[in-house]
């Protein structure tokens, strides 16, 4: 007998229904919007929605506080924003700590806030592009120097 085992598929359910998996429609987003609007002072709005849309409670909140609330600034980072970034991320404090992050820059802001996402996007694409460069030096270094002549 192999050691591979099927694993058993989670079923999520709400209000006893299954769920739906995939991506959000237009429609779905629109009703979210709305739907919000008219639960908003609800403790457990998220699950009313859920309810309505036959999704998650946890998925729908995630997908209004990280794509759909209208108080979010989708411009690019300012150098200030870029700066404030680097210098939470490399103190121990705040390391990878994105909601708190997102929270410190986005205080004193007139245009909206920024989202935990959008913060970890920044510095997870400024950081993979640094390993990059970083890469292509040694390589560079490496191909100029040529040392499996000298290793040899």
């Amino acid at each position: 007998m192999s050691s591979y085992r099927k694993r058993k598929s989670k079923i999520n359910s709400v209000g006893g229904k299954n769920t739906k998996p995939g991506s959000y429609t237009n429609e779905e987003d629109a009703l979210i919007i709305k739907l919000y609007d008219q639960y908003m002072g609800e403790t457990n709005k998220w699950k009313i929605i859920a309810v309505k849309l036959y999704r998650g409670h946890k998925s729908i909140r995630e997908r209004y506080v990280n794509h759909l609330d209208p108080t979010i600034d989708r411009s690019d980072f300012t150098n200030e924003e870029k700066n404030e970034i680097n210098n939470l991320q490399n103190n121990p404090e705040y390391f990878r700590k994105w909601a708190e992050i997102a929270k410190r820059i986005s205080v004193n802001r007139k245009q909206g806030r920024r989202t935990e996402l959008q913060v970890k996007n920044y510095w997870n694409s400024k950081d993979r592009s640094q390993k990059r460069k970083n890469k292509r030096s040694y390589e560079r270094i490496h191909n100029i120097m040529n040392i499996n002549h000298i290793v040899n």
